[in-house]
């Protein structure tokens, strides 16, 4: 079919106007404002919390901290504050604006890092596919590092520092006179990021040393300064509080303190190159991935053809050796790897494009309409299939311990805290200064030895044992994740639940508090296995015992999601759904990337009859991966259907959900999805559906085998004689 040429003039008018792709570039960049200046705080991991610990530690007493204030670990740990400036600034952030000031700090250092890594691709190409290539590259950097950006923690402005470094050395020179000052601050925001730092920096001077070994000439005066800069850069390390101890650190940690961090610490991980050769795209969110191995394939195809064609800068020689040898370290620094990049694809393109396209091809007239793909299309799926279950805003509370660190600083109680590493950095910032906790996760200030003990604790006896011989802790707080603690401090009655979180739950030591442990016992509840508990099975008596745990929770903690989530179901099983309701709606407000708050606000739903707007929360639910309950979900759904009279949608529900095939199914369960099947008029689903419930059908139920056996001589009139022996 051929385009009218009016509509060909229009389209040519306005894919060949001079802000065409300056307005898809400004539309990506308000996409990607949009989503993370949307995403609240997540505790992905609790760094961002000890980095706060540490800004206030040096605002209260006007010095960085040099020791391991937080903590009663012995011998006492003694270390340097490589990231002092940045707990300086992040912590004056959230004094001022709170979590609100850290989403936008984040989503600032992204949009940065994307500017300068956009600058470099946006360039006077040649032709247009070279200036598509160069775009769908550009998108593949931000879209790439996605991961990294929602964490707020120091390597947000080394990564920006990575780009802009190399921004000023490859396209602004006339900018190198920035670097010193550069070199200080990242010096002093990230330190242990110094040796990348003095890698870009050697690469360039390399170059411009091997350039003037080349040429033979003498040096130019702007030459001879640039290198002098350069130099002076390198020397920007020692602008900093302690530079001895600075220099050593990356040293120290990987060689001596936390030899083995690589073992324990998922971001550190050796990388497994073959998984570098798996591409997934769907779901979109897959795509992040995905870029970050065509990024890595990229680097090293666009260095192989600058080989081939004898066009390799030194200075990408350099940095490609050097990060590989980073990548071949740990997983985290294919972040590195990637932006290290960046130079040797931008150069690799150049050399690709062919300067004499052909401009009156088909291909040359959709490049405009790709840019549009790449710019805006790829981005939105990406980011909205990542970003879409959005956590409370600004701040969620999920995977951290907050209810614990609340309900510690609200008795009259001080003393040290048995903590998750993991978890550590949070509660160390929530905690009280009465309180200290054993460790955090930073592997400067404790070693292997030390993550070793508390994490073997945790799991072995003897060492829990060996533990709380040393330590006596006063608390111990323990990951909902372990249930089989619940073994290992059964054969020590030293300690008692008190109190949970949806993250972790809490013992005290009932040899230092007597008073706390006896009006604050658990003995209902176990919130290890909450999730599993089938209160319609409970007994009346063992659900108000478990209701009084639950509301005594609640009263401390108002934001407790467990609690909410107990309360709730009891309240639903004794069908007082008007009470329900208020504790299923504070669940979906307060978590609403959680599927259970749906779940229940149907369940309270369904109780009241009022199907139709049930079944969108139970749909939904579905749809965000309801795992626990899920049998009661894919039943109610079912049910509502059938009181709507929507038959097929009521068995197409439970055909996703009741395999007849597989061993754990019960005859009755199958006999439903037979009479569901029979209900959407699939006849012959049905029969052989009631038979093989038959075929499971116990002796002694005679309920089910009259129930089987009419409805098989109803839907199987040619086989009646059988079903009546």
């Amino acid at each position: 079919m051929e385009i009218s040429p009016v509509y060909g003039r229009i389209y040519e008018k306005i894919t060949s106007h001079k802000y065409y792709l300056l307005s898809l570039i400004f539309i990506f960049f308000l996409i990607l404002i949009y989503y993370f200046i949307t995403w609240p705080i997540v505790g992905y991991d609790t760094d961002l919390w000890y980095h706060l610990s540490g800004g206030r530690y040096f605002w209260e007493n006007s010095t960085i901290a040099r020791d391991a204030f937080f903590s009663y670990i012995t011998p006492s740990k003694s270390w340097y504050d490589y990231y002092w400036l940045f707990q300086v600034i992040v912590y004056k952030i959230f004094q001022w604006t709170g979590y609100y000031g850290l989403v936008a700090l984040r989503c600032f250092l992204y949009f940065l890092t994307t500017v300068f890594i956009c600058l470099f691709f946006i360039r006077r190409y040649d032709n247009r596919t070279a200036l598509l290539i160069g775009l769908t590259f550009f998108i593949c950097y931000p879209l790439a590092i996605t991961f990294r950006e929602m964490l707020v923690r120091p390597h947000l402005f080394s990564y920006l520092f990575i780009v802009v470094f190399l921004y000023i050395l490859e396209l602004k020179r006339d900018k190198i006179w920035m670097l010193p000052f550069l070199g200080v601050l990242w010096s002093n925001i990230h330190g242990i990021e110094y040796p990348v730092m003095i890698l870009i920096i050697i690469a360039y001077l390399a170059e411009m040393y091997y350039s003037d070994f080349r040429k033979n000439t003498k040096q130019s005066g702007n030459n001879k300064k640039t290198k002098w800069i350069l130099i002076l850069t390198i020397y920007s390390v020692f602008f900093t509080p302690h530079v001895i101890e600075l220099i050593k650190t990356p040293f120290n940690v990987a060689y001596n303190n936390a030899l083995y961090q690589q073992l324990y610490v998922a971001e550190l991980i050796p990388i497994d190159f073959r998984s570098i050769f798996i591409f997934g795209f769907l779901p979109f969110s897959n795509l992040i991935v995905t870029m970050q191995h065509i990024l890595v394939i990229s680097f090293v195809i666009f260095f192989l053809i600058c080989l081939w064609k004898r066009k390799l800068r030194v200075s990408h020689l350099i940095l490609f050796a050097c990060s590989v040898v980073l990548l071949i370290k740990y997983n985290r620094f294919i972040f590195e790897f990637m932006l290290l990049s960046i130079p040797t694809i931008r150069y690799g393109i150049g050399l690709l494009s062919n300067p004499s396209e052909n401009k009156e091809g088909k291909f040359y007239r959709i490049i405009p309409v790709a840019m549009i793909v790449v710019l805006i299309v790829v981005p939105c799926l990406t980011y909205g299939s990542h970003f879409k279950y959005r956590p409370e805003y600004p701040f969620t509370q999920s995977n951290l311990p907050a209810g614990v660190a609340k309900f510690l600083n609200s008795i009259d109680a001080h003393g040290s805290v048995m903590n998750e590493p993991n978890t550590g950095g949070y509660m160390q910032w929530a905690l009280n200064k009465k309180y200290k906790i054993y460790m955090d996760m930073q592997l400067t200030v404790f070693n292997d030895r030390d993550f070793a003990l508390v994490n073997n604790a945790l799991h072995d006896s003897n060492t829990f044992r060996l533990f709380v011989r040393k330590y006596n802790p006063s608390f111990l707080s323990v990951s909902l994740n372990r249930p089989y603690f619940k073994e290992i401090i059964e054969m020590n009655d030293q300690f008692v639940p008190i109190f949970f979180d949806s993250t972790e739950m809490l013992y005290v030591n009932k040899l230092h508090y007597k008073k706390l442990a006896g009006n604050y016992e658990l003995k209902a509840i176990d919130p290890f296995a909450y999730m599993e508990i089938k209160y319609e099975d409970q007994s009346a008596k063992k659900l108000s015992q478990m209701f009084t745990e639950a509301s005594r929770i609640h009263h401390n903690d108002p934001a407790n999601y467990i609690a909410n989530h107990i309360i709730c179901s009891i309240l639903i099983v004794r069908k007082q759904y008007a009470q329900a309701m208020p504790y299923a709606e504070f669940i979906i407000r307060h978590y609403p990337d959680v599927s259970h708050g749906y779940a229940l606000k149907a369940d309270v739903l369904f109780g009241r009859v009022l199907y139709e707007e049930a079944i969108p929360l139970y749909k939904k639910a579905l749809e965000m991966g309801q795992t626990s309950q899920s049998e009661n979900v894919y039943h109610n759904l079912h049910v509502s259907y059938i009181r709507l009279k929507e038959y097929k949608k009521a068995y197409r529900v439970l055909s996703k959900y009741i395999n007849p095939f597989h061993s754990n199914v019960n005859y009755k369960e199958i006999y439903d999805l037979g009479m569901a099947a029979a209900a959407a008029g699939k006849l012959r689903d049905a029969i052989n559906f009631l038979k093989i419930a038959q075929m499971k059908l116990p002796p002694d139920d005679i309920e089910y085998t009259k129930k089987i056996n009419d409805n098989l001589k109803m839907l199987d009139p040619e086989n009646k004689k059988m079903y009546e022996q």
